[in-house]
């Protein structure tokens, strides 16, 4: 099955689209139920994602934009989901509980395309990030700038249908 599925239909041997190429999936674990009082909602269509996300506390969203190498001094930066809180519309939500959630894991810390055009980080077994993970402090000083600007999302081709399968989370 080629093109871009639900982490669901996902299994460890397949690649998936990231920052740097395709990589392998080297294993999906489904975790348990995530009981947070509060998640974050993603709207359609305002970090490159095609339809609502839901995000909790421990994740980061990928920024990839000209004034973070001119704030940072890097190409892109990783922002915890509560700091996007108000970002294009980002907000939280309660009174509910994620049923079940899958992580993924690769070879080394990867940048993952989700819903085809959002960036989400996923670490890799080693304990440090090879990229600069923003304070919420660094984050509130960072995005009313993209705010002010266009916000670049990450827009790149698909491939050739004989290519190798894609897959969204």
């Amino acid at each position: 099955m080629t093109g871009w599925r639900p982490v669901e239909t996902l299994h460890p041997g397949e690649q998936v689209r990231t920052l740097h190429g395709m990589r392998r999936i080297e294993t999906l674990t489904r975790q348990p139920p995530d009981h947070s009082r509060t998640h974050w909602i993603v709207p359609a269509n305002r970090l490159g994602n095609t339809s609502d996300l839901r995000l909790n506390a421990g994740q980061n969203v990928v920024v990839m934009d000209p004034v973070c190498q001119r704030l940072f001094g890097v190409p892109l930066v990783l922002v915890p989901v509560p700091a996007t809180t108000g970002f294009r519309g980002v907000r939280t939500v309660s009174g509910f509980t994620l049923r079940w959630g899958i992580a993924l894991t690769f070879e080394s810390e990867e940048i993952v395309f989700v819903q085809a055009g959002a960036l989400l980080h996923v670490p890799g077994p080693e304990s440090d990030a090879h990229h600069r993970r923003l304070t919420y402090r660094e984050s509130s000083n960072l995005l009313p700038l993209l705010r002010a600007g266009a916000y670049r999302t990450i827009r790149t081709p698909a491939p050739a249908p004989e290519k190798q399968p894609q897959a969204r989370q």
